[in-house]
């Protein structure tokens, strides 16, 4: 029996506790592991993630500090700090942990990944490129990857290299809704709202409850000529989120669209009394446009909110 033998029944032990939610006998159990040399560190990352459970989050940095210099050469221990400080927002010394832990084990693909993920909240957007490209080296086929540099370059304004690994992405993932939302969004940028469209249809045909998706859908329906497809869609995404103003909006604009200007003006008027802000879109919306110097048009723009 080696030195280890006698204590991994407290791990077991421990780990049986955390589930239950009995964290004083889980911490129990994990402070035997520390006698053991071998065992010590993770008697202290298990402890550290006790008092994380727990809310104790200084504490559980503490202990995590505790397994690092315990043993400083354990990519492991370095990895799992590094993800406790990305878990509660300490973005800059999370990186300086992956690095470590890179140091040590230069294939950890997580490590790059989680990486990118810490620029990416810091907005260090070319610094997160540079990190998933690295999981990519070691892992083409990532597909979580693929779909985060993808909408990197969209953020960036980027919409062709976006596309690229947006592609990629479904080669791997052909039911992916947010790809397509992504690539529907890059094609309208660079001046294609018809294939916009068609990976919008794609992305509510695998997605149908997103009433995001149906806004969208329709708002392309608009801005491609096919306003009575418009209009059928703000129905569907209307009958559940009726005071949706925005929605109503579109609605309103699809009448306009169909030369329905009554219709088109009560519509606008209802989506003003749910937001004033309506007005302004309306002033420079080119449904409207021919509206302008409309007295009925005027009246709505100009009239004063009314409670519902």
């Amino acid at each position: 029996m080696s030195n280890i033998d006698p204590y991994i029944s407290y791990l077991e032990i421990g780990e049986l506790y955390q589930k239950l939610g009995e964290y004083d006998k889980a911490k129990a159990a994990y402070e035997k592991l520390i006698e053991c040399p071998e065992l010590a560190c993770m008697g202290w990352v298990n402890i550290a993630k006790v008092e994380t459970a727990r809310g104790r989050l200084k504490t559980a940095k503490d202990y995590y500090i505790q397994a690092v210099n315990t043993d400083p050469d354990s990519y492991e221990i370095l990895y799992n700090y590094a993800n406790f400080l990305l878990d509660i927002q300490e973005f800059e010394e999370s990186i300086e942990y992956y690095d470590k832990a890179l140091e040590k084990e230069p294939s950890l693909a997580l490590a790059h990944y989680n990486k990118g993920v810490a620029y990416t909240k810091m907005e260090k957007f070319n610094e997160a490129l540079d990190s998933y490209k690295k999981v990519l080296k070691i892992n083409p086929d990532d597909a979580v990857c693929l779909l985060d540099i993808g909408a990197i370059y969209l953020e960036i304004q980027e919409p062709a290299e976006s596309i690229k690994y947006l592609q990629k992405y479904l080669e791997l993932n052909p039911t992916g809704s947010k790809a397509y939302e992504m690539l529907s969004e890059c094609f309208k940028r660079i001046g294609q709202p018809d294939i916009a469209l068609t990976f919008i249809k794609k992305a509510y045909e695998f997605n149908p409850d997103n009433i995001i998706l149906l806004y969208k859908l329709g708002d392309l329906y608009l801005e491609t000529g096919c306003a009575e497809k418009a209009r059928k869609v703000f129905d569907i995404a209307l009958e559940s989120n009726s005071v949706d103003a925005i929605l109503i909006y579109k609605r309103a604009c699809s009448y306009a669209a169909l030369g329905d200007k009554d219709r088109a003006l009560k519509e606008l008027s209802v989506s003003m009394q749910f937001n004033p802000l309506i007005k302004e879109m309306a002033l420079i919306d080119k449904c409207f446009e021919s509206y302008k110097e409309d007295e009925h048009f005027l009246r709505v723009i100009n009239s004063r909110r009314r409670p519902l």
